[in-house]
């Protein structure tokens, strides 16, 4: 990235490459820190829409324009372009590759065309030597250059992190915590699910029938039994462990389910109190919180 440009003046980061080397999750990773993204602009477009940019029509973080083989124009014309364009506007291109064995694994398991290849069929491989030949001149006039083919999505995503983490949003982990009840239907969606009904229930106690999990005696009959202490504690243990892991591993949403039998005591106190010792001992980059699905539907 140019320093030679006012630094208040928006980012455009021109997303380009070789089809099947990452362009779609490339593009999402901004879309989701906060860019402004398009994809597969045309290249008449492309100064009309910086204009539309520079007037504070559309405010962002920065922006993000996919651009590839699709539109042939835009491999022969944007190099040249590219210099007068940073005069305008701090842009960024980014290229992506991957190797021939690679591309080719890729296609073969998302069963998608390649662009190149013409309507009565042909050779794959053949199409994508020829798009690599058509994008050098891309690559040479890219300001950097991510090679693919040992990359998973999730470390792809990191590298766009690390490159642009001066221009990201940064990313978190919104992590929500949710009880229910079993007998009022599966939590969906929910990415782990815990059952509790192994815990003495506090409905069996006259006293407290009628009381939630967010009433203190509730949450002291459970969180006090060693049965109920010791599920707790490892299921804090656990998600201490693991969600840091799914940060790291690219994900923005974790949804925690806890389930009892109705969703009305202990369900909704172990939720509680879950979430009142992760956010006490707060780690970074993560947001808690707790919702009761249930808890107004399943009074006794």
């Amino acid at each position: 990235m140019s320093d030679a440009t006012a630094p208040e003046q928006p980012l455009l980061i021109v997303v380009t490459g070789l089809s099947g080397a990452g362009l779609s999750t490339a593009i999402r990773a901004l879309q989701d820190s906060g860019f402004y993204c398009i994809d597969n602009l045309p290249v008449e477009l492309l100064g009309q829409t910086i204009d539309l940019i520079k007037s504070g029509s559309y405010a962002s973080r920065g922006f993000a324009f996919g651009m590839d083989i699709r539109d042939q124009k835009f491999a022969a014309s944007f190099p040249a372009m590219k210099e007068k364009l940073s005069e305008r506007i701090r842009i960024d291109m980014l290229f992506l590759t991957a190797d021939e064995k690679t591309l080719m694994a890729r296609y073969g398991t998302t069963r998608r065309k390649h662009p190149l290849m013409p309507p009565s069929g042909g050779s794959l491989l053949e199409a994508i030597r020829r798009e690599n030949q058509m994008l050098a001149p891309m690559e040479r006039a890219a300001d950097v250059a991510f090679d693919t083919t040992t990359w998973s999505p999730q470390t792809l995503m990191a590298a766009i992190e690390s490159r642009y983490h001066t221009e990201l949003e940064p990313r978190k982990l919104h992590v929500t915590i949710s009880s229910f009840g079993f007998k009022h239907g599966q939590l969906r969606p929910a990415d782990m699910i815990f059952d509790a009904r192994f815990l003495p229930n506090p409905y069996f106690d006259l006293k407290l029938r009628e009381r939630s999990g967010l009433d203190p005696e509730v949450k002291k009959t459970i969180l006090q039994d060693p049965l109920g202490r010791e599920f707790f504690n490892r299921l804090e243990d656990m998600c201490r462990f693991l969600l840091p892991q799914f940060f790291a591993d690219g994900k923005h949403y974790l949804r925690i389910g806890i389930g009892c039998t109705g969703g009305y005591h202990r369900s909704v106190c172990l939720a509680e109190a879950l979430g009142e010792a992760l956010k006490r001992k707060k780690q970074a980059n993560i947001e808690i919180a707790v919702e009761h699905r249930d808890l107004l539907t399943s009074r006794p």
